[in-house]
């Protein structure tokens, strides 16, 4: 045999330089940071939080990194602001994002990560349970805040596990 015809050997190259190359690594390292953060945002944050907000992007704000969080109600918005520290201190002991400087958040209809647990809503609750929530609001005077409560704890029986 000889060398002539033969081809040289090809060396495999790790996927993830080919795409840093073309974003570049600063931005790759954005993207990772991101996916990293998705995964465990329900640990950070809460389930039932997880499932209306997303952390969405790492972007420059002013000259520093601001992390950009969707959520789908005004209301979660002013959650993620009472929770930003203990975000961006997550953010830096989980996943190794060091720059983060400000938390943002924007409104953005059907945000959120869908929890793994599969929460089943039950559409009937049955007599009794309606009877006991009853009986534990019996002392209330206020026929309208009574209303109001027992229509929230019969929707939280519904939304339980």
């Amino acid at each position: 045999m000889s060398n002539r015809h033969k081809r040289p050997r090809s060396r495999l190259t790790p996927a993830y330089n080919n795409i840093a190359g073309i974003l570049g690594h600063d931005r790759f390292s954005e993207l990772v940071a991101i996916s990293q953060l998705r995964r465990i945002w329900a640990d950070i944050v809460g389930e039932m939080m997880a499932a209306r907000t997303e952390p969405v992007s790492i972007e420059k704000d002013g000259g520093v990194n601001c992390l950009f969080i969707a959520v789908d109600h005004p209301i979660m918005s002013q959650q993620i602001r009472f929770l930003r520290d203990d975000i961006r201190k997550a953010c830096f002991k989980r996943c190794q994002i060091e720059t983060l400087v400000k938390v943002r958040t924007r409104l953005q209809p059907g945000a959120g990560i869908k929890g793994k647990k599969n929460r089943t809503i039950k559409n009937k609750i049955s007599l009794s349970d309606k009877k006991r929530v009853a009986l534990e609001l019996e002392t209330i005077k206020d026929h309208a805040l009574k209303r109001a409560i027992f229509d929230a704890r019969i929707a939280q029986l519904r939304y339980s596990e």
